[in-house]
């Protein structure tokens, strides 16, 4: 069950402190790749496109639905001989971005031709299934609707995430130009909110080539813009001017998922359904991602009867998480990692805190210091969890989720595998405890 160091005076890290002392490190760890239920969606801010083929994780597509709003178009006083000159979509960078930017990426823009409806809140969870990342009606990352085939618009670059750069998609002419009259007209269609709505249902943004990046895009910052122009009365000369339509609820904004895994080491992990693939299918190796749903699930199955003997008090417990040597450079390890505590049930229903603390427990990357041939960890304090193991009902069923933090999960594809070492995870529960 474990293995004890007793000799001398021991203490966890390098500090001062000189503790008569005995140390577990080889408590039993149980690891698995988790699939969680599909995850909300909507109303995230980030507009995510691109694909990423990962031997470890697989095949992922990302699309992008979102709606515009119609508030410009009442404002705006257009002269008798205005002229359409174009219609385009401006995307300026978010800054986050996954994967290969020096392949050229390649998008499409196609018209959303079904109503955009939000899931119930009543309707998206049964009765105590809630995760601790989601509220109100939602959609899904397996949400999808239908939209015409032939896309409005197309653009192919080399994306530039970290720069103030602006992707540019040019609409067809023929979508410009009924847009055009109907503003010009100020038809009901695009004066009034809902019929507008029905008008001008939605928009999704879908990558079409292989280039293995995803990118991302602000939803606020998004612009649907109309320039015309026309002859100023004063000096004859010509005049460009625009409307400018924004996403207005970002409510009705989400990210679509797709996953094939059948190329991958999880290959036998279904990705549209919860459930598990122990390390023991995977050559000892768990992985964690981002977007997908997938957490690396970790119980002790003997901790409770150790915590629990007679002749023990806990003085200290780390949970220490290794990536392997020579990690992918093209999907890096996140630079942080969440803890979420699960139910029996498998519902992640609360966030590990800092021990004795309120506060969420974040563990920050620390890379190996040796020329990068070393391994990276992560480090949790579980003190206060490990604690209360004892004289607690044994629940065997509970769980660890490890995954990057919560307020990147819905919006971010990072991933980590955990590799191995001596036929088991690089996953160590390490506890500092008096014995008398």
């Amino acid at each position: 069950m474990l293995a004890c160091t007793k000799e001398g005076t021991i203490s966890l890290n390098n500090t001062n402190d000189q503790l008569g002392a005995e140390i577990a490190d080889s408590i039993t760890v149980q690891a698995a790749t988790y699939q969680l239920d599909p995850l909300p969606a909507n109303g995230q801010g980030v507009m995510l496109v691109g694909k990423m083929s990962d031997e470890v994780t697989g095949d992922l597509t990302v699309s992008s639905y979102f709606r515009i709003g119609n508030a410009e178009i009442s404002s705006v006083s257009l002269p008798s001989d205005a002229r359409l000159d174009s219609v385009s979509f401006a995307l300026p960078y978010q800054g986050y971005y996954y994967g290969d930017t020096t392949a050229m990426q390649s998008l499409t823009l196609h018209r959303v031709t079904e109503d955009i409806e939000l899931i119930t809140e009543s309707n998206a969870w049964e009765e105590d299934e809630r995760p601790v990342f989601a509220s109100g009606s939602t959609l899904f990352t397996n949400s999808s609707f239908n939209y015409d085939a032939a896309p409005l618009g197309s653009v192919s670059f080399y994306p530039k995430p970290t720069s103030k750069d602006t992707v540019f998609i040019k609409l067809a002419d023929s979508f410009g130009q009924d847009l055009w009259e109907k503003i010009q007209n100020k038809t009901s269609q695009v004066t009034s909110s809902e019929e507008f709505l029905q008008y001008m249902k939605g928009f999704v943004l879908r990558p079409t080539n292989e280039a293995s990046v995803l990118t991302a895009f602000p939803v606020d910052s998004i612009l649907l813009n109309v320039y015309y122009s026309y002859t100023n009365t004063t000096d004859g000369k010509k005049v460009q001017e625009n409307i400018q339509m924004k996403v207005t609820d970002n409510t009705y904004q989400f990210n679509e998922v797709q996953v094939d895994r059948s190329r991958s080491i999880i290959s036998q992990l279904a990705a549209d359904t919860e459930g598990e693939l122990p390390a023991s299918e995977t050559n000892q190796q768990v992985v964690l991602q981002g977007l997908t749903g997938l957490v690396t699930k970790i119980q002790f199955p003997y901790l409770y009867e150790f915590v629990n003997r007679n002749d023990v008090i806990i003085n200290k417990a780390e949970l220490i998480v290794e990536t392997p040597a020579n990690s992918q450079v093209l999907y890096a390890a996140p630079t942080a990692l969440n803890i979420m505590l699960a139910n029996a049930y498998g519902v992640p229903t609360s966030l590990l805190t800092a021990s004795y603390e309120t506060t969420t427990q974040t563990a920050y990357l620390i890379n190996d210091l040796s020329g990068g041939v070393g391994n990276g960890r992560y480090t949790f304090n579980l003190t206060e969890y490990v604690s209360n193991y004892r004289g607690a009902d044994e629940d065997k069923k509970s769980a660890l989720y490890l995954t990057i933090p919560t307020s990147d999960l819905l919006v971010k594809a990072d991933r980590l595998l955990i590799g191995s070492a001596d036929g088991r995870p690089m996953i160590k529960l390490r506890i500092l405890y008096t014995k008398y």
